[in-house]
């Protein structure tokens, strides 16, 4: 196939750019042969022209047009990853719901993922029915720190973590005076799924 078609190029251009802006990843060869009705020998011999041209940005794994490079300097990608309880423990199952883009400008450029809050427990934090939660993936909270925490049963929480106690017990705090006043939980065995960093909210 010596003579690319223009047209092609640019409906390559169009797929990369949508996957990037709607998948918040890069396109599989695959992905672009599906949506294009083309042959994966066909889409990988365009990539590589355009690639050679400086059209496009190519490696295995990697597809990028100008315009999603710029998106991805100054945006971090996050999964929206359904709710986390305020309260007591609950038991759920982690699921994507979407990507979405964070400006890196504001929200940095950790590896973040997205939390609605359930519950009343950390409404004296700034953290309310509804909120969204900006959580950055790191497993070693300082005190004070406010974490997402699974217990060694699988069920998760967002609260204030306040150290050890005595005994070894990792200790979680309510923040809901009026409601919760002193109120704690105490975990035996206990995994940081992350930290909060920013609360989302409607006005």
């Amino acid at each position: 196939m010596r003579h690319k078609s223009q047209d092609i190029m640019k409906k390559i251009v169009k797929t990369i750019e949508y996957c990037w802006m709607n998948e918040g990843t890069s396109p599989s060869i695959k992905y672009i042969a599906d949506d294009l009705n083309l042959s994966k020998s066909t889409v990988h011999a365009y990539l590589v022209e355009m690639s050679e041209r400086g059209l496009i940005r190519y490696t295995p794994g990697d597809i990028n047009t100008e315009r999603t490079v710029m998106i991805s300097d100054s945006n971090c990608t996050a999964p929206v990853c359904g709710a986390v309880k305020c309260g007591d423990p609950q038991l759920e199952e982690a699921e994507i719901l979407e990507y979405v883009r964070l400006p890196s400008s504001i929200f940095g450029k950790g590896d973040m993922y997205i939390l609605k809050a359930k519950g009343d427990s950390m409404v004296d934090a700034g953290i309310d029915e509804g909120d969204t939660v900006v959580v950055e993936n790191i497993q070693f909270p300082e005190k004070n720190d406010i974490v997402v925490a699974m217990d060694d049963e699988g069920a998760n929480t967002l609260k204030r973590y306040k150290g050890s106690n005595k005994k070894g017990q990792a200790r979680l705090a309510y923040e809901n005076e009026e409601r919760y006043p002193g109120k704690e939980l105490l975990l035996d065995s206990m995994r940081i799924q992350g930290i909060a960093k920013f609360v989302i909210k409607k006005l």
